[in-house]
């Protein structure tokens, strides 16, 4: 059991790696091979001089806490933030994690039997969030795109995003990301209206996403993309950098870009050039080029 704390720990670490972006970083890497040769070594001594359990456990569920932090940190930062129902995952690890630190301390007094039914808890967290995270319905398009370029593109909205969402909705095809309320149309495709006024799924193909859950978002549309939806577009860009600044609005445009490349999709941003001043629109229109219609 120490031994598959360890590992899970390991595991743990290598996810806040990933989820911050940087899992080829030496220091990320220098830090998960020391933790795997000091918690072993650790145990196979503890073992060998027949310590006991609490002696046994003293470095393993500490070193799992650390770990459970540090993911639940970088979930919220990087990932998923902290207004959904999503954030009970990252709440619930950074909480699970700090009872952890308590051992072996707390394990011989009367707060031990409290302690387990916080651990309990916290995990009945981590499981909602994972389940509003990761079980969304995913269907395949209905009919295949095949009039538009593949690639990342711009528009000026108006008539145009107009057009492309009537594509959309004749083909069922496509992902949109939007803040429309779409009050009385059924869209045939999926839809991420972003709002603060709801949250998760509202009826079939339409989901309330918060503003500041823009990480989660490349996620989402990367499932329907799997599943062969080729059409991403997104017609809220300036919601976003109001509620989020530019550079991270950039960020999620860029992330959002290389997903769609990826698998031969195409991404539709609409913008209104006056919006921006004039260093943010030129780095808009080097990544994305002028879709005409």
């Amino acid at each position: 059991m120490s031994m598959l704390a360890i590992v899970e720990a390991l595991l743990m670490l290598a996810t806040a790696v990933t989820v911050r972006k940087n899992p080829g970083e030496r220091r990320g890497q220098l830090i998960i091979f020391l933790s795997t040769i000091i918690g072993m070594s650790y145990i196979l001594a503890a073992t060998i001089l027949n310590r006991s359990p609490a002696v046994l456990f003293a470095f393993s569920v500490p070193f799992l806490g650390v770990a459970l932090m540090l993911v639940g940190y970088s979930l919220i930062k990087e990932e998923i933030g902290l207004r959904s129902t999503t954030t009970l995952l990252p709440l619930g690890a950074l909480l699970l994690g700090t009872i952890n630190l308590t051992y072996p301390i707390t394990i011989s007094t009367p707060l031990a039997s409290y302690l387990y039914g916080l651990g309990a808890l916290f995990r009945a967290m981590i499981f909602i969030g994972m389940a509003r995270y990761a079980f969304l319905p995913i269907k395949p398009p209905e009919m295949p795109l095949t009039e538009l370029p593949t690639g990342a593109f711009y528009t000026e909205g108006g008539r145009v995003s107009d057009v492309i969402i009537q594509k959309m909705q004749s083909n069922g095809n496509g992902v949109l990301i939007t803040r429309r309320s779409f009050q009385g149309f059924k869209p045939k495709f999926p839809v991420f209206w972003v709002t603060k006024v709801a949250s998760g799924i509202i009826e079939e193909n339409l989901m309330a996403v918060s503003p500041t859950d823009i990480g989660i978002l490349v996620d989402l549309v990367k499932r329907h993309l799997k599943k062969g939806h080729s059409l991403v577009v997104i017609d809220c860009l300036e919601y976003l950098v109001m509620e989020n600044g530019f550079e991270n609005a950039f960020k999620f445009l860029l992330s959002l870009k290389d997903t769609t490349v990826k698998y031969n999709g195409t991404l539709i941003a609409v913008v209104e050039p006056s919006a921006y001043p004039t260093k943010h629109m030129t780095m808009l229109t080097k990544e994305l080029e002028r879709l005409e219609l």
